[in-house]
């Protein structure tokens, strides 16, 4: 479990290739402290340290994790947001974020507002749902508030508006998301369960009382 709070950032190594296989994160502050079999968050995706060095940590990444993020697509150099599971006795700053990337969304467009940086965020239908006004969202493991959104049918899904502090621009990667790129979104865990036990219970022709 982790909060959505980026604790550093650090950069790929190599690429990993098609079939899958070995990432390395190199220039990570908190290296050392890692042991086999922790869980680190990647941009937003848990995956499980398998060794490290003195500024680095090694992931094993699957064909599964390959096809539902762009780890694929990170190359030499490229900076990644990073936070390690959390503690019991931690602080939630962010929200519950379960390290499961649900999709891929879109940069749309970005403008400064005063001291502001202002996202606009494709979230693609069927995950658009999850989306409450001021409600939570992941964006390559950064926990964000949804300012606004507006559901829409080409392409399907919300654009959603987050407004963006200069701290998190300078602590995260987001500073560096331009138009056009892909970003990795989890979307709310309660309103997951919800829906699943809505689905569930309308299946069964059982009526809920509260």
């Amino acid at each position: 479990m982790f909060s959505g709070i980026i604790e550093a950032t650090g950069r790929v190594l190599s690429s990993v290739p098609p079939e899958g296989g070995r990432l390395t994160i190199i220039g990570v502050s908190f290296a050392e402290e890692l042991v086999a079999g922790e869980s680190v968050a990647i941009n937003g995706a848990c995956m499980t340290v398998v060794s490290r060095g003195p500024d680095r940590f090694s992931v094993d990444v699957s064909l599964e994790t390959l096809r539902v993020t762009r780890m694929g697509e990170m190359g030499p150099g490229e900076r990644v947001n990073l936070e390690r599971a959390m503690r019991l006795s931690d602080r939630l700053g962010g929200h519950l974020v379960l390290g499961h990337v649900d999709c891929l969304g879109r940069i749309e467009g970005r403008r400064t507002e005063g001291n502001t940086e202002f996202f606009s965020l494709q979230v693609p239908s069927p995950d658009h749902r999850y989306l409450i006004p001021k409600g939570s969202i992941t964006v390559d493991g950064i926990s964000l508030t949804v300012n606004a959104f507006a559901d829409r049918a080409d392409p399907p899904g919300s654009l959603v508006e987050l407004a963006i502090i200069p701290h998190t621009l300078e602590v995260t990667t987001l500073g560096e998301r331009e138009p056009g790129d892909s970003v990795h979104l989890e979307l709310d865990l309660v309103g997951k369960y919800v829906d699943r036990f809505r689905e569930v219970d309308g299946a069964r022709g059982e009526v809920v009382h509260g």
